[in-house]
């Protein structure tokens, strides 16, 4: 992920270990790992889980990133 994530410096990544943060898991509807979710102004515009096709998130994350920060 942090590969993918050098092309969008503005966007800031966290890592949770749904094991040990149920709380954050389960509010986060995050039942299946991995999970990628993408939040903007605090709404979900993308999520991606279990089996995450790179060059798919790849061209979701460009196409969000060039909506919002017109570059």
């Amino acid at each position: 992920m942090e590969e993918v994530l050098k092309d969008y410096p503005r966007i800031e990544a966290r890592l949770v270990n749904a094991g040990k943060a149920t709380e954050i898991a389960g509010y986060l509807m995050a039942f299946t790992v991995p999970v990628v979710a993408l939040f903007l102004d605090g709404k979900e515009v993308l999520r991606e889980a279990r089996f995450i096709p790179v060059e798919k998130l790849r061209d979701d994350l460009k196409r969000i990133y060039e909506g919002v920060f017109d570059e």
